[in-house]
């Protein structure tokens, strides 16, 4: 339980001290992507975390109808055997993590491959600092 209520305020209050890195990425539409390199960590070995934000041009959904703007995500990485898994997230009312949570999730997710030209292989490339991403303050 501990754990898991270190995992909700890391995601809740992370932007005062979030340095967010937009990021480039062909696959963002109707999206705005950043990367937090403050909360990079383990950089440098084959399994990292990273958290992310994903700020939606249009409001999004919860499955209870609550509409929420923005997304921030703690992912591991690991990039010697080129997957992720999501180990939380948090729903946001406002942009850029700001208002109301209205949804979160610490539940674990499997492993999964990170596949060619997708929003995780930009991630993971930035996670496990793989060439190739545009990345602007």
């Amino acid at each position: 339980m501990r754990k898991v209520t270190m995992i909700i305020l890391l995601l809740a209050t992370s932007n005062a001290m979030a340095g967010w890195t937009k990021l480039e990425d062909p696959n963002a539409i109707g999206f705005t992507l950043y990367a937090n390199h403050g909360f990079l960590s383990h950089k440098g070995a084959s399994k990292v975390k990273m958290q992310h934000l994903i700020n939606l041009d249009t409001q999004g959904r919860t499955s209870n109808g609550q509409t929420y703007l923005s997304r921030k995500e703690l992912v591991e990485y690991d990039c010697d055997e080129e997957h992720y898994r999501v180990l939380a997230y948090s729903l946001f009312t406002g942009a850029m993590g700001r208002g109301k949570i209205v949804g979160f999730s610490t539940f674990v997710e499997l492993w999964q491959p990170v596949e060619f030209n997708t929003l995780e292989e930009t991630l993971w490339k930035v996670a496990c600092d793989k060439p190739g991403i545009m990345q602007h303050d």
